[in-house]
């Protein structure tokens, strides 16, 4: 088995991590919250060994992280009234959006009808996901129902053998994204995170 890729996420490194991620790769990456567990949406393969690592099954969804509204638009089958302009005011931020789901994404089950999207602020990895070309599959690093794992050197112990363990230089965040579901009339707060919301 190869070395997994390690070091910090930064211009230098971002062609190599997308590369590994276009090729099937399951990798720790900074998020503008906290450590994650991503892969390439696209690939069903690596979809399936993520949800094996957090123990869930078929039927739930993960967060997907694009790089721009145009890739947003390509996993949202149609914006609720008022909800492209609000979020094209607000990302990139640790906001994610709960949206009518486009059909055919893997990690968003046709079941459910919805997906759940954020661009994030941090910029090297909107120019990954902008690389791998669709759009990652982000959740937290632990089995589900456990408390997520921020330190990676807790990370590399605990969550052995992925592909690559990509680390964020200075402190990163300790809580998650807010979680918003854009489908309901009012917008509806599902998980208060490192967003305030409401917004504005």
């Amino acid at each position: 088995m190869e070395k997994p890729l390690r070091g910090y996420l930064a211009e230098s490194n971002v062609a190599g991590v997308a590369a590994l991620l276009r090729g099937g790769g399951v990798a720790v990456l900074p998020t503008d919250t906290i450590y994650g567990l991503h892969c390439a949406a696209s690939d069903a393969a690596a979809v399936r060994r993520i949800r094996k690592i957090k123990g869930r099954g078929s039927g739930s969804a993960f967060i997907l992280l694009v790089s721009d509204m145009e890739m947003a638009d390509r996993v949202v089958a149609r914006w609720p009234r008022g909800a492209r302009e609000l979020l094209s005011r607000i990302w990139p931020a640790p906001l994610t959006a709960i949206l009518p789901a486009s059909e055919g994404i893997d990690a968003a089950p046709a079941s459910k009808g919805t997906v759940a999207v954020r661009i994030p602020a941090l910029r090297e990895l909107r120019r990954c996901i902008e690389r791998v070309g669709c759009p990652l599959v982000s959740t937290s690093v632990n089995p589900s129902g456990q408390k997520p794992l921020t330190k990676m050197s807790e990370i590399r112990r605990e969550v052995p053998g992925l592909d690559a363990y990509i680390s964020q230089r200075g402190r990163p965040a300790s809580k998650p994204s807010t979680i918003v579901d854009m489908t309901a009339a009012p917008p509806r707060l599902v998980r208060q995170g490192r967003f305030s919301w409401p917004a504005g």
